[in-house]
């Protein structure tokens, strides 16, 4: 079964703790996962004020999850992201045609060490101007 490469963006309820989003974030991969898909990334953000309301909320919590699924996975994730009352947006972008997990998951490393390498580098900038 040949895999595609997508990205879906989610945004959950203000409101739900910690657990409830977690159990959100494991019920989508857990789509995925049984739709014979795997799972690159998942990056969950901490609430975020929103730039208009959504469902007359002015916050959220974003979670970006990139992986490769067949085409049917999707048509599974939006009907339970639409069935799910957690969540009040969401979108999926298909990135390649093609999905090679280890060609993804080295992405990623290579961002997050390019984000840690900034961090220090500003941190020691502002050491020195003081």
């Amino acid at each position: 079964m040949k895999l595609h490469h997508y990205e879906t963006m989610f945004l959950l309820h203000p409101d739900l703790s910690s657990e409830d989003r977690e159990s959100a974030i494991e019920k989508f991969s857990n789509i995925i996962k049984d739709g014979s898909g795997e799972i690159v990334n998942i990056d969950p953000w901490p609430l975020r004020k929103l730039a208009y309301k959504v469902q007359k909320q002015t916050q959220g919590y974003y979670v970006v999850m990139d992986f490769g699924a067949p085409g049917d996975v999707i048509q599974e994730l939006t009907r339970n992201f639409r069935l799910d009352e957690q969540v009040m947006k969401f979108m999926t972008t298909k990135l390649d045609d093609e999905f090679d997990a280890a060609e993804a998951a080295k992405k990623y490393a290579s961002n997050n060490d390019a984000e840690a390498q900034t961090e220090s580098d500003s941190a020691e900038s502002e050491g020195k101007e003081e």
